[in-house]
């Protein structure tokens, strides 16, 4: 085989590259195309290119976190594209868009597999998308239909800015998808090798609560209290970025492992890039940069001897983390494996690796896969230097590195002069790391070591209702007390009953409880509880004080789910204000918190990328049906392209906190469309808009920047109750003055009150659409909106009906002598005017 690379910055460049190596079009000429930059435009062209000029090739390609050729790195310029010209091998390959559901990645790999399944594969090159694919469970599935065929290649990356990633083959690109190629000849020489030299740093800590790839505590701690301990409470917030070059490292089998952070979630959980079981052991990892090229021109060297020929093609699959720990040096370690023969590649966001007859994801390391047709064919070849070329300069990185290496080792050697002395206080240390010390209860990490020896039985979780406002009112002193004598209620129940008790962080607590199957058993014992814990005086001082509780119940089972399960329907159980529920498969909760992922990186997404975009609908004067204004309406544009309602991510926007950055996409860009047309339009604020003093800020600034206050009228939900009503009275008082004017809008409906209309300031009194859709076949409805119009237009205002959907509608309206109108009937929302 021959195997060339060129590296190009531009689709016109190649054609006389091509020309220049001599690159015959062939069904044996396999392309792998490594993108420095994340550019559909470019990828398309190149393969509009490749159709036209090499219609027979297979070809494969990725976006990176840097491309290789040889001992060259290009970072955002230069990519590379590499051709491998086989004499005697077939090539076959298969491109796998996936979806989004829970099984998504394991089923991408079953697909990719099996359409390239044959006896004669010798190995496979995949590459996925970085961000949406789980690359554990791709190359589990890949493992299962075709385990005795080496696995090479990685996770798609985007320079580290973790949002976009692609892959593609001749026709197709996506974000959300996996691309192969098969390499089918039994007499193909395959081999792989892989360098890690991360270098575990400080204590070990057990996973305490993890779900596949999201982790979410550490020793009991949540993941975010412990990186923020170990890398700074300033630190964090650069989370995932700041994670990447350390990452956690793991036993897998043989082989040690690093896990890269690659997202911070809302929930306090981390994301990484492959799966972290709970009840792993993990500790931090640190590189050691002259182990790293010392190891590289080491291996390179024994495998040069061993073969006693260079190879006819080296692929490099490296991990982002690396080549950013590395920095400069990072061309030392391509370099000396260049030696072995052409090399290409590029930094991945995770590496797939074949070790001892089994396919593994991997997290910052260097894997290299190495190919050669003729094995009689010897070449000539020149050992790696053992040193290089430059003197290392230490850096300060590379000097804590080194800091922190040492002060490792010199604590191991501690723990072990320390370990007779912990032998002689394991009581004290066992009642320390496994009871909680206010109420001497077993703690959260003994019940986790718990389960296993209690399958089958349910998990009950007590959690005490408002228990924070008893701190604020009461004080801490006598929060400690309350919980001290809750969990000596608990106890004695547990007794009673020859359960057991245990005391989580925070104001919960937790049975289990040995009841396998009778659900109508375990509510009893669930109401019993509640009433004894209820019903119990709890007395300090003067003070007597009520508790109220909220449980919930799930089994205990052998995939360790059920503490997620019991806690997911815990707040389930809160947030409908039940006093209990029990877990149990339809209430689909596993699903619900994907979904409420989904929507929240959506939201984000669109946030980032400007697809919060206003659309308008129409407001109309009912006696002339002369348009007076427009009403901007949010969507969300996801990046398939299809819009949302609000109805779908508004109230998720409210959870995470992201409704304020929604309400300022909308007034920058309807006050920017407006500004250039002159039209009056019309703009929704909630409560929450009005009572952060950001949103005001922004408004007023955007209001004298783009000069827009008369074309402009507020709609004032008042669907929702107003905290502090002073506020939002403040606030119409100092837009009114701007010559703003102020509209209630969805009045009828919610907490609607004549008395709010007359003590707001206001133009206009919007009718709600619950009212309006069915005022021509509701009689009540018809008196309301009566009502309601009579009674503003005594008032001087001129009144809106919203949700005006048809003729029939429409007649009734205007019957009632109401001012303006919207709805359907005229036009739905659009994203122009």
């Amino acid at each position: 085989m021959k195997n060339v690379s060129i590296a190009f910055e531009t689709v016109e460049e190649l054609e006389s590259l091509i020309h220049e190596h001599g690159i015959n079009d062939s069904a044996r000429l396999l392309l792998q195309l490594f993108c420095a930059r994340v550019d559909r435009e470019f990828i398309e062209s190149f393969q509009n290119f490749l159709n036209q000029k090499l219609p027979l090739c297979s070809l494969i390609g990725t976006t990176t976190d840097g491309v290789i050729n040889d001992s060259e790195i290009y970072y955002d310029t230069k990519n590379v594209l590499t051709f491998s010209i086989f004499e005697d091998t077939d090539l076959k390959t298969k491109f796998v868009i996936h979806g989004d559901s829970e099984n998504c990645s394991y089923d991408t790999g079953i697909a990719i597999a099996s359409a390239l399944k044959n006896k004669d594969v010798k190995t496979i090159i995949c590459f996925a998308d970085g961000l949406n694919i789980n690359g554990e469970e791709f190359v589990d599935a890949i493992e299962t239909v075709m385990p005795d065929v080496i696995v090479a290649g990685g996770l798609a990356g985007d320079n580290g800015e973790l949002k976009n990633t692609l892959v593609f083959d001749r026709k197709e690109i996506s974000n959300r998808a996996a691309v192969a190629v098969a390499l089918i000849n039994p007499n193909l020489f395959v081999g792989s090798n892989y360098s890690f030299n991360w270098i575990p740093i400080g204590k070990k800590m057990r996973v305490t609560k993890s779900v596949k790839n999201r982790v979410y505590e550490l020793d009991g701690q949540p993941i975010v209290d412990v990186y923020a301990k170990y890398m700074g409470k300033d630190l964090i917030e650069q989370l995932p970025h700041i994670g990447i070059e350390f990452p956690l490292m793991l036993q897998k089998g043989d082989v040690t492992v690093g896990r890269a952070v690659i997202g911070k979630n809302d929930d306090g959980s981390m994301t990484f890039a492959g799966n972290i079981d709970e009840f792993e052991i993990v500790r931090f990892g640190v590189g050691d940069i002259e182990s790293i090229l010392n190891d590289a021109t080491h291996t390179a060297n024994s495998l040069l001897q061993k073969n006693n020929c260079r190879v006819e093609a080296v692929f490099i699959y490296s991990c982002m983390a690396r080549r950013r720990f590395l920095d400069k040096y990072a061309h030392k370690e391509i370099e000396s494996i260049s030696h072995l023969g052409t090399a290409s590649g590029f930094f991945t966001y995770g590496e797939f690796f074949h070790s001892q007859g089994k396919n593994q994801f991997l997290n910052g390391t260097m894997t290299y896969l190495m190919l050669y047709e003729n094995c009689d064919i010897k070449y000539s070849f020149r050992l790696a230097k053992k040193k290089t070329d430059t003197t290392i300069i230490k850096t300060t990185q590379q000097v804590l590195a080194n800091l922190a290496n040492t002060i490792s080792n010199e604590l191991a050697e501690l723990n072990e002069n320390l370990e007779q002395r912990v032998r002689e206080s394991s009581t004290y240390i066992f009642k320390q790391a496994y009871f909680d010390k206010l109420t001497g209860l077993p703690n959260r990490i003994s019940l986790i070591d718990s389960l296993d020896n209690h399958l089958g039985e349910t998990i009950v979780l007590i959690n005490v209702d408002n228990f924070s406002t008893i701190n604020d009112f009461y004080g801490y002193k006598v929060g400690d007390q309350l919980l001290k004598q809750i969990a000596t209620t608990v106890q004695e129940y547990a007794t009673d009953y020859n359960f057991k008790a245990f005391k989580l962080p925070a104001d919960e607590f937790a049975l289990i409880v040995n009841i396998k199957k009778s659900k109508t058993d375990l509510e009893k014992y669930i109401k019993e509880l509640a009433v004894k814990i209820e019903k119990y005086d709890y007395t300090f001082g003067d003070h007597s004080i009520h508790v109220g509780i909220t449980i919930a119940a799930a089994v205990i089972n052998a995939e360790k789910t059920g503490m997620v399960n019991a806690d997911m329907t815990l707040k389930l159980a809160k947030s409908k204000r039940k006093s209990f529920m029990i877990f149990n498969e339809e209430l689909h909760l596993a699903r619900t918190y994907e979904q409420n992922i989904k929507i929240a990186n959506k939201i984000k997404t669109a946030l980032d990328t400007g697809n919060m975009i206003p659309y308008y609908q129409p407001i109309v004067d009912v006696q002339t049906l002369e348009i007076v204004k427009y009403e901007a309406l949010v969507r969300l544009r996801d990046i398939d392209g299809t819009i949302l309602p609000p109805s779908v991510f508004l109230e998720a926007s409210r959870k995470i906190r992201l409704n304020k950055s929604i309400t300022k996409a909308m007034i920058e860009q309807t006050f920017s469309f407006f500004s250039k047309n002159g039209l009056d339009f019309s703009l929704n604020m909630d409560f929450a808009d009005i009572a952060s003093e950001s949103v005001r800020e922004f408004l007023y600034q955007k209001l004298i920047e783009y000069n827009v206050a008369e074309q402009l009228t507020i709609e004032v939900l008042e669907t929702q109750e107003f905290e502090d009503p002073n506020i939002v009275l403040d606030f119409v008082e100092n837009i009114c003055k701007h010559k703003v004017k102020v509209a209630i809008d969805d009045f009828g409906s919610g907490y609607a009150n004549f008395e709010y209309v007359t003590n707001i300031r206001n133009d206009f009194v919007k009718i709600d659409g619950s009212l309006i859709k069915k005022i021509d076949e509701d009689k009540n409805a018809r008196i309301i909106t009566e009502t309601i119009t009579e009674f503003a237009k005594k008032l001087g205002k001129k009144v809106v009906a919203e949700y005006v959907h048809s003729k029939e509608v429409f007649e009734v309206v205007k019957e009632l002598g109401i001012d303006y109108a919207q709805g359907y009937y005229f036009s739905e929302p659009k994203e122009f005017i």
